[in-house]
């Protein structure tokens, strides 16, 4: 059973490190607020307490958002509030003896959590051997839940996801056929090349990407409109 309770320090809504963040995202503060409380929300959850796994993908979709919006405040956020994937300042706002239980409220400290989940399965396993012929729907459904958990790599970065973009990448022709009719304002030949040199160039974990279809069309969509030359009329040149 996760916390159900973290801490906010008084300050925290006015903290200067937010519009430090702002600026060098090139995002407003609220969405570096609203950044920081799904993180922080994500490392009270964890077993591992302080460290977060949500992805780049289910932050933006939660915020409504682009990829690259989170993206780049993930990125200003290291080393401010965030190393790798574990969030600066936890143990000292969120001490150890937050996490040891309150009989007064019926909290769970994280071992007797540990504990109970253990017990968990294995009275499920015990159940399975003994009535291999008659499972019901909810016992099979806590099973299923138990093997994600098992198969889910632990501690997983949201940083280390995805793969990279390749260097001889060419625009798919259903990808350019899709970026015209969404934005017929814009050249899709010359936003192809951009894009692709864009993240060619981009090193280390943060050129891969988990879906570059989706990743493209974001990009699309946020290329500012293009200006046309407006021809001009048939009796300009006329005498």
């Amino acid at each position: 059973m996760a916390n159900q309770w973290l801490r906010l320090w008084h300050d925290m809504p006015t903290d200067p490190k937010w519009r430090t963040i702002a600026k060098a995202s090139g995002q407003p503060i609220s969405l570096v607020q609203a950044v920081f409380l799904h993180l922080l929300v994500d490392a009270s959850r964890n077993v591992t307490r302080g460290h977060v796994t949500v992805t780049l993908e289910d932050l933006a979709s939660a915020l409504d958002v682009t990829e690259a919006a989170i993206e780049a405040v993930w990125t200003a956020m290291q080393g401010r509030v965030v190393e790798e994937n574990r969030l600066l300042g936890w143990d000292v706002r969120q001490p150890k003896k937050e996490d040891g239980g309150d009989p007064s409220t019926g909290a769970k400290s994280a071992a007797e959590r540990k504990r109970d989940e253990r017990a968990r399965k294995a009275s499920i396993q015990d159940v399975t051997q003994s009535h291999d012929e008659s499972r019901d729907v909810t016992l099979d459904k806590d099973k299923e839940e138990i093997k994600k958990e098992e198969e889910a790599p632990p501690s997983r970065s949201v940083k280390t996801m995805g793969s990279r973009l390749p260097e001889d990448w060419v625009l798919p022709a259903e990808w350019q056929a899709w970026a015209e009719k969404e934005r017929p304002d814009i050249d899709v030949a010359n936003i192809a090349d951009g894009f692709r040199d864009f993240w060619i160039a981009k090193a280390g974990k943060d050129g891969r990407k988990a879906d570059w279809q989706a990743t493209w069309r974001n990009w699309v969509r946020n290329q500012r409109q293009q200006a046309r030359a407006t021809p001009a009329p048939a009796w300009a040149g006329a005498r």
